[in-house]
Formats: C-alpha cells, structure tokens, sequence
C-alpha cells in the first residue's frame, strides 16, 4: 500500500489497487438520486470494529468536555461540552494510529470520487454519540448551500459505525433527494420538525453511510442510553479548505507514520497548499446567513 509521489487522485487508486469499478451501476444510480448510500460491513472492516470501539470509547472517558473542540478551541469553556446531548472525539487521525487506515476504505473514496468527480482529500475525522434523552439535531446540511441546480457539489461526509444503529439509540434521519435543493434548509422548511420523506438509518456495526455534504440530515434521541458512536470522516474537493486544518494539527511525530496515500488525502505534505484557518465549515456562514435574514424580515 505504500507509495511516493502521489499526484492526484487517480494515481492514489492506482497506488491503492481500487478498481475504478468498484461500484456497481445500481450503487452510484442510487447515490445520485438519494444523496447517501450504505455499505454493509466487510470481514476486514468488522473484525477491527471491537478494537476501534474500545479505543473511542477511552478516548471519550478521558477527553469529557473537551473532546471534539479541536480547531475551535478558543470557544471552549469547562463544562462545556462541543455538542449538548452528545459525546464528541475529533482529530482521531492524530489520537491513535488505528484509525489512520479508514480513510483509505475503497467504499469511502469511490463514493467520494463519485460525488466530487475531481481530486479529493480527508477534510475531518471526528466521532458523535448521542446521549441518553439526547442527541436530537435539526434537519441541516454541513456545507455551503447551492445557489443554482447546476452548481457541483463539493464533499461528502461519511459514517463508519462503531456500534449497532437502531430505532432506539439516536440514528441518522435523512430527507432522500435533498440534496438538490438550494439554498439552506430552513429556508424551505421546519428543521425542527420530523420531515415526511425523512429516512431513518438503521446500521450493524461496521456498516458505512457515506452521505453528500448538501443532504438534509440530523440526528434522533437516543431513548435506550445505549452507545451508537460513529466515525465521521469528511472528504472533500481538493481545492476546499478542511475542516481541521491538519498540517497544524498533526504532530510531526504521528505525520512520520503516516503512508504517502495517508500524507496525500491528508494534504500534510510539504508541496500541499497551507491553510490559514485552524478549522473551515458552514456554520459560521450560515449563522452570518440567519442574522441577515431576521434583519430583513
């Protein structure tokens, strides 16, 4: 799997051995269609679930409030967790070393590849798990809006299960084709509100839902108390900004570990264009978005 001088994301796959047939016809139709597309678990993926879980798992007793404020930590305050109602772990990559190869999952970067249609890299790699009585989220996207039809779309953002995903313990709600609306959901909708067309992902551990960063989506409670940690992995068009900026925040340590496939979709590689913010995503856009609006009526 090692490889030097990757260029682009074509010779990444080589380097990989991914056939660029890796999905079949009825998989990228239906990607296309709905906006997201589960995987179920494979041997190799399933037998490294139990490690991954156990590992988050004393990352979050260890981490409590402060986990997920990596990039934004200059809004961390004690006893303020990243997200109320749910456990949050980010920067994994540089945490331990076990979850460098999930980026590198050919379900992951075909799908992306499929969405994107251009050169990608890893923009995040965080864990969420909604909270007993918790976890509730608004029906959002976790990019930019479109602002025409025509407009490509930029990432995808996807789900590595660490646990099994029922009706009880907080799973993923999706609106299945919307992620070819325009414009930010609550422009079109009551985000709070369950949608009629709304999905529910129900998962076993090891499954992956990988889900194009316009979809509406949001999270449920979680009524049984029981654990449903999820790896999310954001990948997006190259010339984006991350969403952790991880030349910064990968220690040169752990960056000496790392593949050239892992440096290259990483873009921690001297040749690699610098970001100047520690963190880039839509919220603060959308909260600019929000105020303006209630400005004008």
């Amino acid at each position: 799997m090692i490889s030097t001088n990757i260029k682009n994301t074509d010779h990444l796959f080589k380097a990989l051995k991914i056939d660029k047939n890796f999905l079949k016809a009825s998989q990228k139709k239906f990607l296309k269609k709905n906006g997201y597309l589960l995987f179920k678990p494979t041997k190799s993926l399933k037998s490294k679930i139990k490690q991954l879980n156990t590992i988050s798992q004393k990352l979050i007793d260890r981490e409590k409030d402060k986990g997920g404020w990596e990039g934004k930590e200059r809004h961390y305050k004690k006893g303020k967790n990243f997200e109320n109602g749910a456990n949050r772990l980010g920067n994994l990559i540089n945490k331990n070393k076990n979850f460098s190869d999930l980026i590198l999952l050919p379900e992951i970067l075909c799908s992306a590849k499929e969405v994107i249609q251009d050169d990608i890299k890893v923009g995040g790699v965080d864990l969420r798990s909604p909270l007993k009585g918790k976890g509730f989220q608004r029906l959002h996207i976790d990019w930019l809006p479109r602002k025409k039809k025509s407009q490509k779309f930029v990432g995808v953002v996807c789900f590595v299960f660490l646990d099994q995903a029922n009706k009880y313990n907080g799973p993923l709600r999706v609106v299945p084709g919307s992620h070819k609306e325009t414009g930010w959901p609550d422009e079109k909708i009551n985000v709070y509100k369950i949608h009629k067309k709304e999905k529910k992902i129900f998962a076993k551990a090891g499954s992956i839902c990988v889900m194009n960063l316009n979809l509406w989506h949001g999270g449920s409670n979680n009524i049984s108390g029981k654990p449903r940690k999820a790896i999310l992995i954001d990948i997006r068009r190259r010339d984006q900004p991350q969403l952790l900026n991880f030349k910064k925040y990968i220690s040169n340590k752990n960056k000496k570990l790392l593949s050239e496939n892992h440096k290259y979709l990483l873009s921690i590689r001297k040749i690699d264009k610098n970001q100047k913010n520690d963190s880039f995503g839509p919220g603060d856009a959308y909260r600019k978005d929000l105020k303006k609006r209630s400005k004008n009526g």
